[in-house]
């Protein structure tokens, strides 16, 4: 009994101690759950927090920013998962809210050092975290250690399988395309299903169909247009046809060199050989017809669908127009023109994509036969005949067989560049020989520069011929740089002085001037050509003062009727500077050796893979971009007997429009400036052997540097040395040294008067 007695009252125990921890512990869940309810209150909605409320609000986003709206949710996990399980699992779910914690805080704290302007904010917690690590690893590795113990975070408090989770989201993803390609499967099947329904249940249709409900296959393919050039001949102006002047007799059998006077006869084309007696330019029909059949069927090789629509047959390159069917691209026809030329059996094709003004692409094909294109076909072809400018010139055809005229004043200066026996010099003899047949020299001069000595020479002596530095009685075409400069220089005076009388008589070109003469009995202005055969040797040896010539031309000159025309064989940067480039926007590329040198020249490519011979790519002021022409040719016995024809009716004749300057004052070197003829022999003596001047050289001769630069300004003075406008070195003009020195030496030889030396 005491046993029983006993062993109840311990069991009565044990069950009122579980009955008191069972009750304990529904206490702590219930208000754990209160407290979780009321932290959510607090950090979510606010309001009415009331002093503990506001003290937790504002000590845990101080404490953990934004980062502790999320402490709820993870009282809240843990409070199910104790239920749940029946187990605190206090240490393990701190240590997985510390760490995600954490890191959420610390990357919180990198956005909003980030975006200063936003609210993001990981607290203190954060910003601690972020420092200390950002400390050792920088800002990127602390960045990816937060993301880290995010991830070990959630991986603690959550106890993710990320492999099977991995596994699973495969799997669904796999079934949902599976099940994407079976509906669309079965819905492409519906659809094919209904065609043949619709196509059982359509009536037939009847054989003999109108013409306009053929297909595009069954529909007769059209040939290509042929677009031939009708030359349009026309008569040049009356001339007298009568014998050269100096071909005339009398009866007494002497020669009859005088004419009227003020009559001047232009050359008559019989001077010129005839074109070919043929009139068709190009390949025939039969030879286009199988041209365009291989030019289609390479096409169609190649899965383009495109169709040859038009043909420009020229001298020496036939354009083919080809249009692209819609949706085809533009490139994949450019980037097969190798392809083509291999089929065309062409030495090389030139594309032109898109044609301007046409929607077609043109490619330009080598004719197998190409004809020759002659002056005087050009020269009595109404375009050039019927044009009202006297500075009309004539290139030659274009690709599609039309002729080519230009006109300088609306170039209106002109570069022009090629490789040796690409026919640059052609160019420029047709160009001189089509302005002689328009102009009499009262109208047009020339300032030729030759410094090769063999093109430009056989203008020698013709009544066009012009020098503004000289008299028209020693006229010559300038042969060398120091020449060239010094006529260049000349020309920009006569330069001024226009703009001078322009201003007086209030005009603004040459053409307003001419008819303001004309009105008030005064004597007309000449159109100046300045033509240049080579550029490179002259930029060689007097580049500044080239250069610095030729850009104050071509600024101003146009409107003066002064028009500049530069070739070259060497188009590289250093011959067309940007200076000279700048100002010559008409240019002509004939074939040159490389890409790099037609872009010099015509800022794209495509003269690199010109034919030679005068075939040329001419950019005009206003043109987008370059047309493909067939120079004209005229030989050199077509040049003399124009030359001769002209030489036979008189000189030059021209009035002296820039008087030579005269010595400094005093006459004699160095007088009035304190600079004796001994010391300036000795400064010309220097310069003459050491090539070069400056300060310091002279300083280091005459011992003084005071003496230096007075003598350095009497040279400058005198006209031995010039520097060119925005360049500081020294132009030395050796001609007038030499001369100089030799007169100096006579006289302290006593072979001259002083006076008359120092004149």
């Amino acid at each position: 009994m005491a046993y029983r007695t006993i062993h109840k009252k311990s069991k009565s125990k044990k069950t009122t101690r579980k009955q008191a921890d069972g009750l304990g512990l529904l206490a702590v869940w219930v208000f754990s759950l209160a407290f979780c309810m009321w932290l959510t209150w607090v950090l979510w909605i606010g309001g009415q927090n009331g002093a503990a409320g506001k003290a937790v609000h504002d000590w845990l986003l101080g404490s953990f920013g934004q980062a502790s709206m999320l402490l709820p949710l993870f009282l809240m996990y843990w409070l199910a998962r104790t239920i749940k399980s029946k187990k605190m699992s206090v240490v393990t779910s701190l240590a997985g809210f510390l760490f995600a914690m954490g890191g959420l805080c610390s990357a919180m704290h990198f956005l909003g050092s980030l975006f200063e302007k936003s609210s993001v904010s990981g607290g203190a917690f954060g910003k601690a975290v972020f420092t200390s690590i950002a400390s050792v690893a920088g800002g990127a590795g602390a960045l990816i250690a937060a993301l880290a113990f995010v991830f070990i975070g959630l991986h603690i408090l959550f106890a993710i399988p990320w492999l099977a989770t991995l596994r699973k989201t495969k799997e669904l993803l796999s079934e949902d395309f599976n099940s994407w390609m079976q509906a669309r499967a079965e819905f492409k099947e519906k659809i094919e299903q209904a065609k043949e329904e619709e196509k059982q249940n359509q009536p037939r249709r009847v054989v003999e169909e109108a013409p306009s409900e053929a297909t595009d296959e069954e529909k007769p393919k059209l040939p290509p247009k042929i677009s031939r050039p009708v030359a349009e001949m026309v008569k040049m102006p009356p001339r007298e046809n009568r014998p050269l002047p100096h071909m005339a007799e009398d009866k007494a059998g002497e020669h009859k060199d005088k004419k009227p006077a003020g009559e001047f006869i232009l050359p008559p084309l019989d001077l010129l050989k005839e074109p070919a007696s043929t009139n068709i330019i190009g390949p025939t029909d039969e030879e286009i017809a199988a041209a365009t059949k291989r030019l289609e069927d390479t096409l169609k090789s190649f899965d383009i669908a495109a169709s040859v629509t038009g043909v420009a047959p020229g001298p020496v390159v036939t354009r083919y127009e080809i249009k692209p069917e819609p949706g085809v691209k533009i490139s994949s026809i450019v980037s097969i023109s190798n392809d083509i030329a291999l089929a065309m059996k062409a030495r090389g094709i030139r594309v032109e994509a898109p044609i301007p003004g046409k929607d077609a692409i043109g490619f330009e094909i080598p004719n197998d036969k190409p004809v020759m294109v002659t002056m005087r076909e050009i020269l009595q072809d109404a375009s050039f005949v019927n044009s009202k400018y006297k500075t009309a010139v004539a290139l030659g055809r274009y690709a599609d067989g039309l002729p080519a005229t230009s006109v300088l004043e609306k170039m209106p200066h002109l570069l022009i560049a090629g490789a040796t026996n690409s026919g640059k010099s052609i160019c420029v003899h047709s160009i001189i020989i089509s302005l002689l047949y328009r102009a009499k020299p009262d109208e047009i001069k020339f300032l030729l520069v030759d410094p090769k000595r063999v093109e430009l020479t056989l203008y020698e002596g013709i009544p066009h011929l012009y020098d503004p530095k000289t008299d028209c009685e020693d006229v010559s075409v300038v042969k060398d740089a120091n020449g060239a400069v010094k006529s260049l220089q000349a020309l920009v005076k006569v330069m001024e002085k226009r703009m001078k009388i322009f201003e007086l008589a209030k005009v603004k070109n040459i053409e307003g001037y001419n008819a303001w003469a004309e009105k008030n009995n005064e004597e007309k202005a000449f159109y100046i050509v300045v033509i240049i055969d080579e550029m490179a040797d002259l930029m060689l040896q007097t580049k500044a003062a080239i250069e610095d010539s030729v850009q104050r031309l071509t600024q101003m000159g146009r409107a003066l009727g002064i028009h500049l025309i530069l070739c070259t064989q060497r188009p590289s940067t250093n011959v067309i500077t940007g200076v000279i480039k700048a100002n010559l926007p008409s240019r002509i590329a004939l074939q040159v050796t490389s890409k790099i040198d037609s872009r010099v020249v015509l800022d794209a490519n495509g003269a690199d893979a010109l034919l030679g011979k005068g075939d040329m790519l001419y950019l005009g002021i206003s043109d987008p971009k370059p047309n493909r022409i067939q120079g004209c040719y005229i030989s050199e016995e077509e040049i003399t007997k124009v030359a001769d024809f002209l030489r036979a009716q008189g000189g030059p004749d021209y009035p002296v429009q820039v008087q030579p300057e005269q010595n400094a004052p005093g006459g004699r070197p160095g007088e009035g400036l304190g600079t004796s003829p001994e010391e300036l022999l000795s400064a010309l003596n220097l310069i003459k052997t050491r090539r070069r001047v400056s300060q310091d050289l002279l300083k280091a001769n005459f011992g003084s540097s005071a003496r230096a630069t007075n003598i350095l300004s009497v040279l400058e003075m005198k006209g031995f040395i010039t520097k060119p406008e925005g360049s500081n070195r020294w132009e030395i003009h050796f001609d007038a040294i030499d001369a100089q020195i030799e007169e100096l030496q006579k006289m302290q030889s006593g072979k001259t008067q002083y006076d008359t030396v120092y004149k």
